[in-house]
């Protein structure tokens, strides 16, 4: 359930901290709406999951509130790297709570989760993420750093899909004479692919996107996407195709046209071509 991914764009002379996934829940069905890219509270930070709800949203909501409770990292004086190990700590103390197990259980179920976390840290000024994930021996969540030998990282629950994603990724950076240096939106056009061409059941939905920017803030996009049973392109929050009566100020990314703001525009569906932003300078964000 979940590919997940995470990339350092260039954008000009900067470079921003992109986050995207799929939009599916597998357990026996499948549910196309799930939300799996989050703006944390601090506001200079995203979040992601992959693998298993049952310790995946629980653990997720502990998160939040633990940031919206504490002032120092609800106003981002507490830096990225310390925020990662007060998570570490709050996931390890919801897991260890768990009580009233099977006779001659002594552990709980190994949470299966990957959690990426991630944003421009102001102490190191240098885009920042990890990847957090449970120690079955050692019964702890741990961390590891990425992103920073490759500029681009797929988790999921599916090494298979992992794997490829991150081949075919280099090959596309490869065929078009780029380096990690210069990478656009390749890891998202894999993501696309693979939703689009089925092979991995458990990856699906439409795709999510979101940013962090050096200027301590996110965003999340509407992605142009087309409609589950009638295949409309139509403008998708979290995976959710919005209903033909609502209207977002998110900002859209097409992937055949680039990002776009959504400001002034009486329909996403007819924004003049003078509001799509470039897509190498991001020209004209915030919307």
């Amino acid at each position: 359930m979940t590919l997940v991914v995470a990339f350092v764009r260039k954008a000009g002379n900067f470079s921003e901290l992109v986050f995207a996934s799929d939009s599916r829940l597998s357990g026996g069905d499948r549910n196309d709406h799930a939300q799996k890219v989050f703006q944390l509270p601090r506001s200079d930070a995203l979040f992601s999951f992959a693998g298993n709800t049952k310790y995946a949203y629980p653990l997720m909501n502990q998160m939040i509130r633990a940031i919206e409770a504490y002032p120092q990292s609800l106003d981002r004086r507490l830096p990225l790297g310390k925020l990662r190990a007060h998570v570490l700590r709050v996931f390890q103390q919801s897991y260890s709570s768990i009580h009233g197990l099977p006779v001659n259980e002594k552990y709980p179920d190994d949470p299966d989760n990957f959690f990426l976390i991630g944003g421009f840290d102001w102490q190191t000024a240098t885009i920042a993420a990890w990847v957090l994930s449970f120690d079955k021996k050692a019964k702890r969540f741990t961390f590891r750093p990425t992103l920073k030998k490759n500029r681009v990282c797929f988790v999921g629950d599916d090494t298979d899909a992992t794997k490829e994603a991150m081949r075919l990724t280099y090959e596309r950076l490869r065929d078009s004479g780029k380096t990690d240096e210069e990478i656009d939106m390749e890891p998202f056009e894999i993501l696309e692919t693979m939703i689009k061409n089925g092979k991995y059941d458990s990856i699906g939905g439409a795709p999510q996107l979101g940013k962090s920017f050096q200027h301590l803030n996110t965003v999340l996009f509407q992605v142009m996407w087309p409609a589950a049973g009638t295949g409309e392109i139509r403008p998708h929050m979290t995976g959710r195709p919005l209903l033909p009566m609502e209207q977002s100020t998110w900002p859209l990314y097409d992937p055949s046209k680039g990002f776009y703001s959504t400001r002034d525009s009486s329909s996403v569906l007819d924004v003049p071509s003078a509001q799509y932003w470039d897509s190498q300078s991001d020209k004209g964000f915030l919307p």
